[in-house]
Protein backbone atom coordinates (compact mmCIF):
# COMPACT_ATOMS: atom_id res chain seq x y z
CA UNK A 1 0.00 0.00 0.00
CA UNK A 2 2.53 2.37 0.70
CA UNK A 3 4.36 1.87 -2.73
CA UNK A 4 0.93 2.87 -4.28
CA UNK A 5 0.95 5.74 -2.37
CA UNK A 6 4.73 6.75 -3.44
CA UNK A 7 3.68 6.21 -6.59
CA UNK A 8 0.24 7.91 -6.86
CA UNK A 9 2.29 10.96 -5.34
CA UNK A 10 4.94 10.75 -7.47
CA UNK A 11 2.46 10.71 -10.64
CA UNK A 12 0.85 13.66 -9.16
CA UNK A 13 4.19 15.51 -9.02
CA UNK A 14 4.72 14.59 -12.69
CA UNK A 15 1.71 16.07 -13.45
CA UNK A 16 2.25 19.66 -11.65
CA UNK A 17 5.30 19.43 -13.23
CA UNK A 18 3.93 18.92 -16.39
CA UNK A 19 1.48 21.80 -15.86
CA UNK A 20 3.77 24.46 -14.98
CA UNK A 21 5.86 23.98 -17.49
CA UNK A 22 3.45 24.22 -20.36
CA UNK A 23 2.03 26.82 -18.11
CA UNK A 24 5.67 28.55 -18.28
CA UNK A 25 5.89 27.91 -22.27
CA UNK A 26 2.85 29.44 -22.78
CA UNK A 27 3.63 32.49 -21.07
CA UNK A 28 6.65 33.08 -22.72
CA UNK A 29 5.42 32.51 -26.17
CA UNK A 30 2.52 35.25 -25.12
CA UNK A 31 5.59 37.61 -24.31
CA UNK A 32 7.75 37.00 -27.07
CA UNK A 33 3.91 37.57 -29.48
CA UNK A 34 3.65 41.16 -27.73
CA UNK A 35 7.84 41.54 -28.79
CA UNK A 36 7.33 40.33 -32.42
CA UNK A 37 4.12 42.85 -32.46
CA UNK A 38 5.85 45.85 -31.29
CA UNK A 39 9.53 45.39 -33.13
CA UNK A 40 13.37 45.23 -32.17
CA UNK A 41 15.01 47.66 -30.71
CA UNK A 42 18.40 47.68 -31.78
CA UNK A 43 19.56 50.89 -29.99
CA UNK A 44 19.33 48.78 -26.60
CA UNK A 45 21.73 46.15 -27.34
CA UNK A 46 24.74 48.01 -26.32
CA UNK A 47 22.89 48.10 -22.88
CA UNK A 48 22.12 44.94 -22.72
CA UNK A 49 25.53 43.45 -23.35
CA UNK A 50 26.91 45.93 -20.56
CA UNK A 51 23.99 44.33 -18.33
CA UNK A 52 24.34 40.55 -19.48
CA UNK A 53 28.38 41.00 -19.04
CA UNK A 54 27.90 42.62 -15.32
CA UNK A 55 25.26 40.67 -14.07
CA UNK A 56 25.59 36.56 -13.28
CA UNK A 57 21.96 36.03 -14.16
CA UNK A 58 20.60 32.75 -12.40
CA UNK A 59 19.34 29.79 -14.58
CA UNK A 60 15.93 30.46 -13.03
CA UNK A 61 15.77 33.89 -14.69
CA UNK A 62 16.18 32.74 -18.92
CA UNK A 63 12.41 33.53 -19.48
CA UNK A 64 13.22 37.08 -18.64
CA UNK A 65 16.76 37.19 -20.08
CA UNK A 66 15.59 35.66 -23.47
CA UNK A 67 12.78 38.19 -23.49
CA UNK A 68 15.12 41.03 -23.42
CA UNK A 69 17.02 39.75 -26.18
CA UNK A 70 14.56 39.25 -28.42
CA UNK A 71 13.37 42.93 -27.52
CA UNK A 72 16.87 44.11 -28.69
CA UNK A 73 17.04 42.31 -31.91
CA UNK A 74 19.48 39.34 -31.06
CA UNK A 75 18.80 36.54 -33.51
CA UNK A 76 18.14 33.97 -30.92
CA UNK A 77 15.61 30.97 -30.35
CA UNK A 78 13.19 30.12 -28.08
CA UNK A 79 13.40 26.14 -27.50
CA UNK A 80 15.96 26.92 -24.88
CA UNK A 81 14.03 28.86 -22.73
CA UNK A 82 11.48 26.05 -22.06
CA UNK A 83 14.03 23.01 -22.35
CA UNK A 84 15.70 24.86 -19.44
CA UNK A 85 13.07 25.87 -17.53
CA UNK A 86 11.58 22.21 -17.67
CA UNK A 87 14.69 20.53 -16.19
CA UNK A 88 15.24 23.30 -13.68
CA UNK A 89 11.79 22.46 -12.03
CA UNK A 90 12.27 18.53 -13.02
CA UNK A 91 15.12 18.70 -10.68
CA UNK A 92 14.08 20.43 -7.64
CA UNK A 93 11.59 17.62 -7.29
CA UNK A 94 13.10 14.77 -4.83
CA UNK A 95 13.36 11.63 -5.75
CA UNK A 96 12.36 8.08 -4.77
CA UNK A 97 13.12 4.82 -6.02
CA UNK A 98 10.24 4.86 -8.56
CA UNK A 99 10.93 8.55 -9.87
CA UNK A 100 14.62 9.62 -9.80
CA UNK A 101 15.78 12.74 -10.32
CA UNK A 102 17.51 12.26 -14.11
CA UNK A 103 13.39 11.15 -14.52
CA UNK A 104 11.96 14.41 -13.53
CA UNK A 105 14.77 16.66 -15.33
CA UNK A 106 13.73 14.30 -18.70
CA UNK A 107 10.13 14.61 -17.91
CA UNK A 108 10.59 18.58 -17.74
CA UNK A 109 12.60 18.78 -21.01
CA UNK A 110 10.21 16.92 -22.83
CA UNK A 111 6.99 19.18 -21.38
CA UNK A 112 9.32 21.92 -22.11
CA UNK A 113 10.10 20.95 -25.98
CA UNK A 114 6.79 19.80 -26.55
CA UNK A 115 4.61 22.80 -25.37
CA UNK A 116 7.08 25.52 -27.36
CA UNK A 117 6.47 23.75 -30.31
CA UNK A 118 3.20 21.87 -29.69
CA UNK A 119 5.26 18.73 -30.96
CA UNK A 120 4.38 16.07 -27.99
CA UNK A 121 6.18 13.06 -29.46
CA UNK A 122 9.09 14.90 -30.82
CA UNK A 123 9.38 16.58 -27.24
CA UNK A 124 9.31 13.27 -25.47
CA UNK A 125 11.89 11.91 -27.88
CA UNK A 126 13.68 15.00 -27.51
CA UNK A 127 14.66 14.62 -24.02
CA UNK A 128 15.38 10.60 -24.21
CA UNK A 129 17.93 11.15 -26.48
CA UNK A 130 19.56 14.51 -25.70
CA UNK A 131 21.93 13.69 -22.87
CA UNK A 132 23.60 10.39 -24.30
CA UNK A 133 23.96 9.99 -28.26
CA UNK A 134 22.31 6.47 -29.60
CA UNK A 135 21.32 5.91 -25.84
CA UNK A 136 17.81 5.98 -24.32
CA UNK A 137 16.27 4.86 -21.25
CA UNK A 138 13.47 2.86 -21.60
CA UNK A 139 12.15 3.02 -18.20
CA UNK A 140 11.68 7.16 -18.62
CA UNK A 141 9.78 6.81 -22.05
CA UNK A 142 6.30 6.29 -20.24
CA UNK A 143 7.03 9.74 -18.06
CA UNK A 144 8.63 12.11 -20.84
CA UNK A 145 5.01 11.06 -23.34
CA UNK A 146 2.82 12.09 -20.16
CA UNK A 147 4.66 15.13 -19.56
CA UNK A 148 4.65 16.20 -23.26
CA UNK A 149 1.21 15.06 -24.30
CA UNK A 150 0.43 16.91 -20.89
CA UNK A 151 2.33 20.32 -20.99
CA UNK A 152 0.94 20.64 -24.40
CA UNK A 153 -2.96 19.83 -24.14
CA UNK A 154 -2.19 22.71 -21.06
CA UNK A 155 -0.46 25.17 -23.86
CA UNK A 156 -3.44 24.43 -26.25
CA UNK A 157 -6.43 24.31 -24.14
CA UNK A 158 -5.84 26.52 -20.74
CA UNK A 159 -3.68 29.30 -22.34
CA UNK A 160 -5.42 28.47 -26.13
CA UNK A 161 -1.29 28.83 -27.76
CA UNK A 162 -1.60 29.20 -31.59
CA UNK A 163 0.94 27.41 -33.46
CA UNK A 164 1.96 27.65 -36.85
CA UNK A 165 0.34 25.35 -39.25
CA UNK A 166 3.21 23.72 -41.84
CA UNK A 167 2.06 22.23 -45.21
CA UNK A 168 1.79 18.79 -46.07
CA UNK A 169 4.69 16.70 -47.38
CA UNK A 170 4.22 13.91 -49.53
CA UNK A 171 7.06 12.03 -50.74
CA UNK A 172 7.51 11.50 -54.54
CA UNK A 173 8.06 8.34 -56.48
CA UNK A 174 11.09 6.27 -55.04
CA UNK A 175 13.70 6.09 -57.03
CA UNK A 176 17.81 5.41 -57.22
CA UNK A 177 17.68 8.89 -58.15
CA UNK A 178 16.02 10.39 -55.24
CA UNK A 179 18.03 8.05 -52.67
CA UNK A 180 21.50 9.86 -54.17
CA UNK A 181 19.74 13.39 -53.84
CA UNK A 182 18.55 12.90 -50.38
CA UNK A 183 22.59 11.37 -49.68
CA UNK A 184 23.48 14.89 -51.27
CA UNK A 185 21.19 17.01 -49.30
CA UNK A 186 22.59 15.40 -46.32
CA UNK A 187 26.19 15.81 -47.05
CA UNK A 188 25.12 19.68 -47.77
CA UNK A 189 23.53 19.94 -44.06
CA UNK A 190 26.38 17.90 -43.09
CA UNK A 191 28.56 20.88 -43.79
CA UNK A 192 26.51 23.88 -43.45
CA UNK A 193 26.58 22.33 -39.74
CA UNK A 194 29.94 22.14 -39.31
CA UNK A 195 30.46 25.82 -40.47
CA UNK A 196 27.33 27.08 -38.10
CA UNK A 197 29.62 25.25 -35.13
CA UNK A 198 33.15 26.28 -36.28
CA UNK A 199 32.07 30.05 -36.98
CA UNK A 200 30.32 29.87 -33.67
CA UNK A 201 33.53 28.92 -32.25
CA UNK A 202 35.62 30.95 -33.84
CA UNK A 203 33.78 34.32 -32.22
CA UNK A 204 33.32 32.66 -28.87
CA UNK A 205 37.55 32.36 -29.27
CA UNK A 206 38.02 35.93 -30.38
CA UNK A 207 35.63 37.61 -27.51
CA UNK A 208 37.18 35.43 -25.27
CA UNK A 209 40.67 36.96 -26.39
CA UNK A 210 39.32 40.63 -26.41
CA UNK A 211 41.48 43.22 -25.07
CA UNK A 212 38.46 44.66 -23.69
CA UNK A 213 37.17 43.09 -20.66
CA UNK A 214 34.87 43.93 -17.64
CA UNK A 215 31.55 45.92 -18.14
CA UNK A 216 33.09 47.23 -21.66
CA UNK A 217 33.18 44.03 -22.89
CA UNK A 218 29.28 44.31 -22.84
CA UNK A 219 29.29 47.03 -24.36
CA UNK A 220 31.38 45.98 -27.21
CA UNK A 221 29.56 43.00 -27.80
CA UNK A 222 26.37 45.12 -28.06
CA UNK A 223 28.08 47.58 -30.46
CA UNK A 224 29.52 44.88 -33.25
CA UNK A 225 26.30 43.03 -33.09
CA UNK A 226 23.94 46.69 -33.64
CA UNK A 227 26.51 47.61 -36.67
CA UNK A 228 26.49 44.11 -38.07
CA UNK A 229 22.25 43.95 -38.28
CA UNK A 230 22.36 47.21 -39.04
CA UNK A 231 23.43 46.78 -42.82
CA UNK A 232 20.05 45.87 -44.87
CA UNK A 233 21.22 42.06 -45.82
CA UNK A 234 20.91 41.14 -41.89
CA UNK A 235 17.46 43.16 -41.76
CA UNK A 236 15.48 39.80 -41.98
CA UNK A 237 17.59 38.19 -39.64
CA UNK A 238 16.52 40.39 -36.34
CA UNK A 239 15.24 38.85 -33.67
CA UNK A 240 13.31 35.13 -34.41
CA UNK A 241 12.39 35.98 -37.38
CA UNK A 242 9.45 33.37 -37.24
CA UNK A 243 7.71 35.58 -40.27
CA UNK A 244 10.10 33.79 -42.80
CA UNK A 245 9.06 29.97 -41.39
CA UNK A 246 6.96 29.12 -44.29
CA UNK A 247 9.07 30.96 -46.72
CA UNK A 248 11.27 28.43 -48.31
CA UNK A 249 8.32 26.02 -48.65
CA UNK A 250 6.74 28.78 -51.47
CA UNK A 251 10.11 30.26 -52.98
CA UNK A 252 13.68 29.75 -53.03
CA UNK A 253 15.96 32.38 -50.57
CA UNK A 254 19.22 30.36 -49.65
CA UNK A 255 20.86 34.00 -48.89
CA UNK A 256 19.00 34.08 -45.88
CA UNK A 257 20.65 30.92 -44.47
CA UNK A 258 24.02 32.44 -44.78
CA UNK A 259 23.26 36.02 -42.73
CA UNK A 260 20.92 34.17 -40.54
CA UNK A 261 24.15 31.55 -39.54
CA UNK A 262 25.80 34.38 -38.90
CA UNK A 263 23.44 36.92 -37.04
CA UNK A 264 22.91 33.80 -34.65
CA UNK A 265 26.67 32.94 -34.35
CA UNK A 266 27.27 36.42 -33.33
CA UNK A 267 24.26 37.18 -31.37
CA UNK A 268 24.85 33.95 -29.27
CA UNK A 269 28.90 34.45 -29.26
CA UNK A 270 28.82 37.44 -28.25
CA UNK A 271 26.59 35.99 -24.97
CA UNK A 272 23.03 37.35 -25.42
CA UNK A 273 20.57 35.02 -24.39
CA UNK A 274 18.23 32.17 -26.33
CA UNK A 275 17.66 28.73 -27.81
CA UNK A 276 19.34 27.63 -31.42
CA UNK A 277 16.41 25.53 -32.76
CA UNK A 278 14.18 28.16 -34.84
CA UNK A 279 16.87 29.85 -36.08
CA UNK A 280 18.24 26.32 -37.56
CA UNK A 281 14.34 25.59 -38.74
CA UNK A 282 15.24 28.66 -40.88
CA UNK A 283 18.63 27.91 -41.77
CA UNK A 284 18.27 24.68 -42.68
CA UNK A 285 15.04 25.38 -44.35
CA UNK A 286 16.05 27.76 -46.54
CA UNK A 287 20.13 26.52 -47.71
CA UNK A 288 17.81 23.55 -48.42
CA UNK A 289 15.34 24.85 -50.91
CA UNK A 290 18.36 26.55 -52.77
CA UNK A 291 19.40 22.92 -53.12
CA UNK A 292 16.03 22.12 -54.43
CA UNK A 293 16.65 24.19 -57.29
CA UNK A 294 20.24 22.11 -58.38
CA UNK A 295 19.35 19.09 -57.57
CA UNK A 296 15.56 18.91 -59.13
CA UNK A 297 14.02 18.21 -55.37
CA UNK A 298 10.82 19.29 -54.79
CA UNK A 299 11.05 21.93 -52.89
CA UNK A 300 8.62 21.50 -50.12
CA UNK A 301 10.11 18.12 -49.32
CA UNK A 302 13.51 19.70 -49.15
CA UNK A 303 12.17 22.59 -47.28
CA UNK A 304 11.04 20.48 -44.64
CA UNK A 305 14.72 17.88 -44.63
CA UNK A 306 16.14 21.26 -44.22
CA UNK A 307 13.91 22.32 -41.42
CA UNK A 308 14.43 19.25 -38.94
CA UNK A 309 17.52 17.60 -40.25
CA UNK A 310 20.03 20.81 -39.55
CA UNK A 311 18.52 20.79 -35.92
CA UNK A 312 17.76 17.35 -35.50
CA UNK A 313 21.80 16.64 -36.64
CA UNK A 314 23.11 19.13 -34.68
CA UNK A 315 20.98 18.20 -31.26
CA UNK A 316 22.05 14.70 -32.20
CA UNK A 317 18.80 13.73 -31.69
CA UNK A 318 17.82 11.79 -35.19
CA UNK A 319 14.51 9.94 -33.20
CA UNK A 320 13.34 13.36 -32.34
CA UNK A 321 14.03 15.36 -35.78
CA UNK A 322 11.65 12.62 -37.40
CA UNK A 323 8.96 13.10 -35.44
CA UNK A 324 9.58 16.68 -35.53
CA UNK A 325 8.76 15.98 -39.10
CA UNK A 326 5.67 13.71 -38.98
CA UNK A 327 4.13 16.07 -36.94
CA UNK A 328 4.75 19.48 -38.43
CA UNK A 329 4.71 17.79 -41.75
CA UNK A 330 3.00 14.37 -41.97
CA UNK A 331 4.28 11.13 -42.24
CA UNK A 332 4.83 10.65 -45.50
CA UNK A 333 8.45 11.60 -45.65
CA UNK A 334 9.29 10.21 -42.47
CA UNK A 335 12.00 8.00 -43.92
CA UNK A 336 13.71 10.70 -45.94
CA UNK A 337 13.41 12.59 -42.03
CA UNK A 338 15.27 9.79 -40.69
CA UNK A 339 18.13 9.12 -43.28
CA UNK A 340 18.84 12.84 -43.60
CA UNK A 341 19.35 13.65 -39.81
CA UNK A 342 21.56 10.63 -39.33
CA UNK A 343 24.09 11.03 -42.24
CA UNK A 344 24.02 15.15 -40.45
CA UNK A 345 24.76 13.77 -37.15
CA UNK A 346 27.53 11.91 -38.19
CA UNK A 347 29.06 14.20 -40.50
CA UNK A 348 28.96 17.21 -38.27
CA UNK A 349 31.43 15.98 -35.83
CA UNK A 350 31.23 14.60 -32.63
CA UNK A 351 30.38 17.68 -30.74
CA UNK A 352 27.16 19.39 -31.45
CA UNK A 353 25.30 22.27 -29.87
CA UNK A 354 25.14 20.75 -26.32
CA UNK A 355 28.14 20.38 -24.80
CA UNK A 356 27.81 18.20 -22.02
CA UNK A 357 26.70 15.52 -24.48
CA UNK A 358 28.52 12.42 -24.62
CA UNK A 359 28.48 9.47 -27.07
CA UNK A 360 27.05 5.46 -26.30
CA UNK A 361 30.41 3.30 -26.01
CA UNK A 362 29.06 1.14 -29.02
CA UNK A 363 28.01 4.02 -31.55
CA UNK A 364 31.44 4.85 -34.27
CA UNK A 365 32.32 8.36 -32.99
CA UNK A 366 33.27 10.87 -35.58
CA UNK A 367 36.97 11.45 -35.87
CA UNK A 368 36.64 15.15 -35.66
Amino acid sequence: MARIKAFLLNLGLLVALSFATGSLSSLFLAGLDWIQHHGSYLYALPLLGLVFQSVPFPAYLIIPTTWLSHLAGASVGREGVAVAMGRILGEKIPESPDFSKDLFSKAGMAAGFASIFGTPLAGAFFALEVGVVGKINFHHIPACLLAAFFANYVSLHVYDTKHLSYPSIFLPTFSASLCVKLALLGLFLALIAVMYKRSESIIISAFDKSPVQGPLKGILAGLILFGVLSIPVFHETIGLSSEFLLRPFEEVAPDFALWKLLATNLSLGLGFKGGEATPLFLIGSHAASGFATWFSLPLSLSAAIGFVSLYGGLAKTPLAATLLGVELFGPSAWFCYLIVTLIVVFGSGKKGIFSNQTWADYLPKPRY
